[in-house]
């Protein structure tokens, strides 16, 4: 006899758990992770885990250095945002705008589109001074915690009790108490965004960083954002008020045909 699984429950339990460890790499960042540490972030035995590091690294979703022994995310699982992104080739498409927003603002800046209540990372462009971040092309961070993601929300007009799910999505993936953002504050975030044309987030996403942003519409197509990343020193008010009108400027210029960028409210 046959039994329904709780609706809580994943149909595929191995699946479901090599995907939380896919997670946990990918919130490990470039340094990566020791097993130990993996097993004590998943709840999973150690033995359970090995298992599924190995088939995960068959496939190329994991890695490992054979200097320090950490788990890290591996190529595969890289390649899979860009093949989302590639579909229309946005990232070719933007590279001028980004390009030219990097080179006068000589700060990162990242290319991103919704993915659920998430943004997604579609490509980025290294300033020539070095700038350390969690941020990886094909990398997810909640849209509500980031400035990519609020002007998207804006830009598509999401607003009221439809965004508490993005309000939500930072609970589950929030590293600490701060990180975690309200309904409440996130549509004050959203509607004062909607009124100046760009977003932006102080320390909300990662420490000692803050990320000015804006979002581009096109008719029939989804929104897609360009962020402008640096460290808090370098991004005080009146910069980023600066580095938004700019984005605007830029993307106005540059943009890929169709693509507008958004209005102001």
């Amino acid at each position: 006899m046959t039994t329904t699984p709780p609706p809580d429950a994943s149909p595929v339990g191995s699946v479901d758990k090599a995907l939380v460890l896919l997670e946990i790499l990918a919130s490990a960042g470039p340094d990566g992770t020791t097993l130990r540490d993996i097993a004590a972030a998943s709840g999973f035995n150690k033995a359970s885990v090995h298992r599924l590091l190995r088939a995960l690294m068959h496939r190329g979703f994991a890695d490992q250095s054979p200097g320090d022994q950490h788990y890290r995310l591996g190529t595969a699982a890289l390649e899979l945002g860009h093949s989302f992104g590639d579909g229309e080739n946005l990232p070719v498409l933007f590279a001028p705008g980004l390009a030219s927003v990097s080179q006068r603002t000589q700060e990162l800046v990242h290319l991103g589109q919704m993915d659920g209540p998430h943004v997604l990372y579609l490509d980025k462009v290294e300033p020539e001074r070095t700038l350390r971040v969690w941020s990886s092309i094909g990398k997810r961070a909640p849209a509500a915690r980031t400035a990519m993601g609020r002007a998207l929300l804006a830009a598509d007009g999401v607003r009221g009790p439809a965004l508490d799910a993005y309000a939500r999505a930072t609970r589950s993936s929030a590293a600490e108490p701060g990180a975690v953002i309200s309904l409440d504050h996130l549509a004050e975030v959203v509607d004062r965004t909607a009124e100046r044309g760009w977003s932006m987030e102080i320390e909300e996403n990662e420490a000692g960083i803050a990320c000015v942003g804006v979002a581009l519409v096109r008719p029939g197509g989804r929104s897609v954002s360009v962020s402008v990343t640096g460290p808090i020193e370098r991004m005080d008010e009146r910069r980023r008020a600066e580095i938004g009108a700019l984005l605007r400027e830029e993307l106005s210029r540059l943009a890929p045909a169709g693509f507008e960028v958004a209005a102001t409210s």
